[in-house]
């Protein structure tokens, strides 16, 4: 009996020292996969998203913001393929059209009651869906030019001088300006804008442009570099704002070399915000343009030829390109299919989205009331662009070749002669 329990004894042993063995190696060895729970990636920040996001947007002024009607157009672009909207919150008048807490808004009386409540109408449009972008004017401004005549461009003496449309504009060059209109741009991110943009960032075009005086701007530096450090300056003191930034820019810009004398180029511009918008309306070109007679009856030919020739310029660059196109009569009568023929060739350039511009706000609802189009994966344009495209460039960098030879061999006006020698 007793050798039987020394044996149920040794064999219990046996169990629990093998058990124990087991639970030690399962313990040294390393967990599986299937035991390990990944950590699940983080999810997309809102300007992510945002950027992600490409916008279809039509125009509204501040007036139709603040009016019934504005109801009729969210609901146009709620059941249709769009899904944003431009609005005016300071326009090129100068006038701010909610009721801003900004102090030189006050101080200048640049509001004026047009839109009763901006908060409803953004919630509106969060709850529909709906991306917003807050328009600011920034350098047409007479409101602003008629308060502070320090900051004003000036006409001789102390006139202000005024375009041909009777507008003013203050100094792009003066701080002061910068950042009465950022103060604007950052209060309309706290109201809950996804978008500001910057437009009438430039110098004045027309009028007696040889009578301006500028308080600020010496014409030390070309027009140019002053529109550049105002976007890099617009960038340093977004980049702590959750919203996107975007500007409006000449149509010519893609394909003219030069600044045009009213400092815009592409280049500087699209290194600071996040979309470039240039205003590529066919009927805004000269007539002439591309071989066209009238380029406004050639909708898809100068909307390709222009977005393409973006495109090229933005490439490395941050911005993404988002062009304003036509939908107003002007130079032809712009009906849904002159509409759709503009959207097809900004995606077949591959741009991210389009705005549509009428400054009375009265759109052609069945041009956006059908399936968006899709980009033609090989549209029969493009060769030919791009080969235009090529030759410009090989033309630019020849002239430049040759302006740097020339400077090279003309022999310096300032060099001292040597002294005849004297035998």
């Amino acid at each position: 009996m007793k050798n039987v329990v020394a044996l149920a004894g040794r064999a219990v042993l046996a169990i629990v020292t093998c058990c124990c063995l087991v639970s030690c190696r399962n313990e040294q060895k390393p967990a599986t996969s299937s035991t390990v729970s990944t950590p699940a990636p983080p999810a997309p920040s809102k300007r992510q998203q945002l950027l992600n996001t490409e916008v279809r947007a039509i125009y509204i002024t501040s007036w139709t913001a603040g009016i019934s009607r504005f109801q009729t157009l969210i609901d146009m672009v709620s059941h249709s393929n769009l899904n944003a909207v431009v609005i005016d919150i300071k326009d090129s008048t100068g006038k701010v059209g909610y009721d801003s807490k900004v102090p030189l808004v006050a101080q200048t009386g640049a509001y004026e009651k047009r839109i009763r409540d901006l908060d409803a109408i953004l919630k509106q449009c969060r709850d529909k869906k709906i991306y917003t972008i807050a328009r600011i004017a920034v350098f047409q401004d007479p409101n602003l030019a008629k308060a502070r005549p320090d900051l004003a461009v000036g006409g001789g003496g102390r006139k202000i001088w005024k375009d041909r449309k009777g507008l003013s504009w203050v100094d792009p060059a003066s701080k002061d300006v910068w950042d009465y209109n950022l103060a604007i741009a950052r209060e309309a991110a706290a109201k809950g804008f996804d978008e500001v943009q910057f437009d009438y960032v430039r110098f004045p075009t027309d009028g007696k442009l040889k009578t301006m005086t500028y308080p600020v701007y010496k014409h030390d530096v070309p027009k140019h570099e002053i529109i550049r450090r105002f976007f890099q300056y617009v960038d340093q003191q977004m980049k702590s704002v959750d919203v996107l930034t975007s500007a409006d820019i000449f149509g010519l810009t893609t394909m003219v070399d030069d600044d045009m004398n009213i400092g815009q180029r592409i280049q500087d511009v699209a290194d600071y915000v996040d979309f470039v918008c240039p205003m590529i309306y066919p009927s805004h070109y000269p007539h002439g343009h591309l071989g066209l007679k009238n380029p406004a009856e050639h909708p898809y030919r100068v909307i390709y030829d222009a977005s393409l020739r973006g495109m090229r310029r933005l490439e490395g660059k941050r911005a993404r390109m988002r062009p304003w196109l036509q939908d107003f009569k002007l130079g032809a009568v712009y009906d849904k299919k002159m509409i759709v023929e503009q959207i097809q060739a900004a995606r077949d350039a591959k741009v991210f989205g389009f705005s549509m511009w009428n400054a009375r706000n009265v759109y052609t609802d069945a041009a956006y009331q059908e399936k968006l189009p899709e980009a033609n994966p090989a549209p029969p344009l493009r060769a030919q662009v791009l080969e235009e495209i090529r030759r410009h460039e090989a033309a630019r960098l020849a002239m430049q070749n040759r302006s740097t030879a020339i400077r090279q061999e003309k022999p310096s006006i300032n060099r001292p002669r040597r002294k005849a020698r004297v035998s």
